[in-house]
C-alpha cells in the first residue's frame, strides 16, 4: 500500500537515529521525534493516503478476475474496451474502498473473487455517474453461507442493516446467482439495488402500483414471489429492487412485458441498449 511506502521513510531514519542514540551518543534520540510522529501521522491517515494514491495511479484487476467478468458477467461485455478499462478500475477501487468483514471463513478474509463478485452489481448500477461508491453503506459483512442476523435470527441470505450502514451476504448465493443469473435470483444486485434508491431517493423510478405487478416480474423472468422470498430468506419483499434485478439481468423479456418501467430504468442507470448488444442477448 501507498502508506506503507511512504511510512518507510520516516521510519528508517526513526531506526537509524536510535541505533545512534544507542551505540554512539544518547544525544541523538530528540531528532528522532519528528520521524515518529511523522510515520504514527501516516498510520492514521493511511486510508486517506492510499484512497488518493490510487486515485492518480488506479489499480488494475488480476487477470483471474478479469476473465471471471468476461466469463460470467455480461453487461461488462456489452462495454468498449476503455469501457472495460474503467469498470475494472472502478471495481477494483470498490474492492478498497468497502470495509469488509469476513464471518466463518478459513483464512480470515472475504474470498478476492467474492469481492469482485458484489462490487460488479455495485458499479453496473452506479457505472454512468461520477460517484460510484456508496459511502453510507461500506461495511459488508460477508459469511459463507445463509446466516441468523440480530434483525433476523434465522438463516437467510442477505440483508441490509440501514441503521449501521451494512450489508451481509451469504456468499454461497452470491456466487450461483453471478455464474448463472438465470437461475438464482442475484441476492447481491438486489441489495445494491436497495442501496442505490435510499443514495438516490429522487430518482423517477417507476410506480410498481399495479395489482399485478409480481405476476408481471414472474413473467419476465420465471421467479415468482415466493422464490424470490425463499433466496433472500425473508418475507415481505417490496417489489421495485426487484424490478431493477430484472431490468440487468432480463432485458429482453423486460422490455417486452414492461416497455415503460424498462424506458424509466434506462433513463435512470444510463445504460445502453441491452437489446441491441447481440453478446448480451446471446448470454441471457
Amino acid at each position: 500500500m501507498a502508506a506503507n511506502r511512504i511510512a518507510f521513510f520516516f521510519l528508517l531514519p526513526a531506526l537509524l537515529l536510535l541505533y545512534l542514540a544507542w551505540d554512539v551518543d544518547p544525544g541523538y534520540a530528540p531528532a528522532m521525534v519528528p520521524f515518529i510522529l511523522g510515520a504514527v501521522l501516516i498510520y492514521i491517515l493511511a486510508p486517506q493516503i492510499n484512497w488518493w494514491w490510487y486515485n492518480r495511479w488506479p489499480p488494475e484487476l488480476s487477470k483471474d478476475l478479469t476473465r471471471l467478468l468476461e466469463q460470467f458477467f455480461p453487461y461488462y461485455n456489452k462495454c468498449s474496451p476503455l469501457e472495460q478499462k474503467r469498470f475494472r478500475t472502478r471495481v477494483a477501487m470498490f474492492t478498497m474502498g468497502v470495509d469488509w468483514m469476513p464471518k466463518g471463513f478459513q483464512e480470515d478474509e472475504v474470498p478476492i473473487d467474492i469481492k469482485t463478485m458484489l462490487a460488479a452489481q455495485a458499479i453496473m448500477l452506479t457505472f454512468e455517474k461520477p460517484e460510484y461508491l456508496f459511502k453510507q453503506f461500506e461495511k459488508v459483512i460477508v459469511y459463507p453461507l445463509p446466516f441468523p442476523s440480530p434483525e433476523y435470527p434465522f438463516a437467510h441470505a442477505s440483508e441490509l442493516y440501514e441503521a449501521d450502514g451494512c450489508l451481509l451476504f451469504s456468499a454461497q448465493q452470491v456466487t450461483q446467482a453471478f455464474i448463472q443469473p438465470d437461475l438464482f435470483f442475484n441476492v447481491a444486485l438486489y441489495e445494491y439495488a436497495k442501496v442505490y434508491m435510499l443514495t438516490y431517493p429522487d430518482e423517477n423510478y417507476p410506480a410498481c402500483t399495479e395489482i399485478d405487478i409480481w405476476d408481471q416480474l414472474e413473467q419476465v423472468s420465471n421467479m415468482n414471489r415466493a422464490y424470490v422470498e425463499a433466496t433472500i430468506g425473508l418475507a415481505g419483499i417490496t417489489p421495485l429492487p426487484v424490478l431493477i434485478h430484472h431490468y440487468f439481468n432480463f432485458p429482453k423479456t423486460f422490455q417486452a412485458t414492461m416497455p415503460e418501467a424498462y424506458s424509466q430504468l434506462g433513463q435512470i442507470f444510463g445504460t445502453k441498449s441491452f437489446l441491441s448488444d447481440t453478446r448480451y442477448i446471446n448470454a441471457h
